[in-house]
């Protein structure tokens, strides 16, 4: 018995040895998994200052820019692409390094030098395989991921007309988000809306842009919202005052340079 029980552990061990040993860029993504709350998660905390270039969100492809390190005593950024292919394999590229000088300004370079990529995105894929392989940790990205009004309008801004309905049905409505804007109209509502009667209608434009280093380029949108409520202080707003409110998505409509958001008051 002491036998056969020595060597049930020896095989456990064995077992567990050559899981240990398979490397990162092996292991497939779980099946029927979402991607996108294993890429905003992993890049949330460990890159939190990068900006994301573009989304492909059905095609599970994600470009971030500001993908920083440290090449010895030198700081470098570059443009990282994350992809996960059709073996459910999570894929890397990257584009566009950066170093910073002695002038603190960033010049372009054509390789890493000392800095350790591989290490990088080892990292990276190890964080994305941990939120996928845990409950908790997913709902809370996913949640997070739809709350996020900037990487929401990053994964929408490109859809065709049928693809931005069947994301804003499918994924975003309920996300509850939390946004400052400028007012550009009050008004009387006095309508049912998603089964609630709603006294007032604000009218907000949303900047999405963010103070960032030099590297991260290009200017973020506005976003207009509709913000229904029943708080009687919105009367006293005046316009272009800025007014900071937490509201439930309701709905969504395309127009002319951007998207107009329902939010419904949810404090």
């Amino acid at each position: 018995m002491k036998k056969k029980s020595f060597l049930l552990k020896a095989a456990a061990l064995l077992v567990f040895g050559i899981c240990a040993l398979i490397p990162a860029a092996a292991q497939q993504y779980p099946a029927d998994t979402a991607f996108y709350p294993s890429v905003y998660g992993a890049f949330s905390e460990l890159y939190p200052n990068a900006r994301y270039l573009s989304i492909d969100f059905y095609n599970n492809t994600y470009t971030l820019t500001g993908i920083t390190g440290r090449a010895g005593l030198l700081a470098i950024s570059y443009d990282l692409t994350v992809k996960l292919n059709q073996n459910r394999q999570i894929e890397f590229s990257y584009n566009n390094i950066y170093q910073r000088d002695a002038n603190n300004r960033w010049t372009r370079i054509n390789a890493f030098g000392m800095y350790r990529y591989n290490n990088a995105i080892n990292a990276i894929r190890t964080k994305m395989m941990e939120i996928a392989n845990n409950s908790s940790l997913f709902e809370r990205f996913e949640r997070a991921a739809m709350a996020d009004i900037i990487f929401v309008n990053e994964i929408m801004k490109d859809f065709t007309d049928l693809a931005f309905t069947d994301f804003i049905n499918n994924y975003a409505k309920g996300s509850v988000f939390n946004i400052t804007g400028h007012i550009s109209e009050v008004s009387e509502y006095n309508r049912e809306l998603n089964g609630t009667r709603y006294s007032y209608q604000v009218t907000l434009s949303v900047n999405l842009s963010s103070p960032s280093d030099a590297y991260l380029s290009g200017i973020a949108p506005n976003i207009r919202c509709r913000f229904y409520t029943n708080n009687d202080n919105v009367i006293r707003l005046s316009r272009n005052s800025e007014l900071s409110v937490q509201g439930t998505l309701v709905g969504a409509t395309r127009m002319t340079g951007g998207v107009s958001l329902q939010l419904v008051d949810s404090r």
